[in-house]
């Protein structure tokens, strides 16, 4: 798993002196704008805006403020906790960045910020004693499940896989939220989870994969030109694919080159192909 900035993998949104800048840092840098505004808000009493970004259910149904339903991610108070959420997202939505591609990572977020809230809304409904909420913990917390879902051999620290690291969290999560019966906090995690793992593990009927797709479609004014497959007598060997899988199950599929990806991607499209066919 590359931890730091500058392994070429991906393709970055643009370069600062040199050095390739992905969404994740981008996401990262206006965090830490956002946290920076906050801990000054704190210091001169100016808690106004606080307030009004932070997610209340109870206003959003009875005031109609709806935009706080994707502000309250950004809203940070002081804490060392968000250097710790900070780290564990650069390090752990960078390879997730790079195995799903800047576009569907970009609706992945998105998606990981609104439906939580959305859901922290509705169940206001029938719990109405739910209290304000802010803060991306939720979201991040998903994207450590989407890349142990990626990658669940990947070993941590201590040697411990990413996939025994997101079951442990998980489960002291819904303990501590099931102690203090924060049962808004305890359905918002669940949502950004289940989200996460179902985008990775079966994109095909992810509703972030489709709403992507929709974008894209809507984004392209005229259509491709549709390209000829490869001859039947030609196309990729069996063992170049079992070798590309043997990659990932060692190293995980954040290690995979840009080519080595297209070529799984080819595989996995006629593998639905034939599917359909059937």
């Amino acid at each position: 798993m590359g931890y730091w900035p500058g392994d070429g993998r991906g393709e970055p949104v643009f370069r600062l002196q040199n050095r390739p800048v992905y969404l994740t840092d981008i996401f990262i840098a206006f965090h830490c704008l956002s946290f920076v505004v906050g801990v000054l808000s704190v210091a001169t009493y100016r808690l106004s805006w606080f307030q009004e970004l932070s997610l209340s259910p109870q206003a959003v149904l009875s005031q109609g403020k709806v935009w706080q339903i994707f502000t309250y991610a950004w809203v940070h108070s002081p804490s060392l906790w968000f250097a710790l959420w900070m780290l564990m997202f650069f390090w752990f939505g960078r390879e997730v960045e790079f195995a799903l591609g800047r576009r569907k990572y970009f609706f992945l977020y998105l998606s990981l910020i609104l439906a939580p809230a959305i859901c922290a809304v509705l169940f206001s409904l029938v719990d109405p004693s739910g209290g304000t909420f802010y803060g991306p913990d939720e979201a991040h917390m998903a994207i450590f499940v989407a890349f142990a879902a990626l990658s669940p051999a990947a070993e941590l620290i201590f040697g411990i896989t990413a996939k025994w690291y997101a079951v442990v969290l998980l489960a002291l999560y819904v303990l501590i939220d099931i102690s203090a019966h924060a049962w808004t906090p305890l359905l918002m995690l669940s949502v950004a989870s289940g989200i996460a793992y179902l985008s990775v593990r079966m994109p095909t009927v992810s509703w972030m994969h489709s709403w992507g797709e929709r974008w894209r479609k809507r984004s392209r004014p005229f259509p491709t030109p549709r390209t000829s497959p490869p001859p039947k007598g030609t196309n990729a060997p069996v063992e170049s694919i079992d070798t590309i899988l043997d990659k990932i199950s060692r190293n995980g599929i954040g290690s995979l080159t840009k080519s080595e990806r297209e070529a799984l991607e080819r595989a996995r499209k006629a593998l639905l192909r034939k599917e359909q066919r059937k």
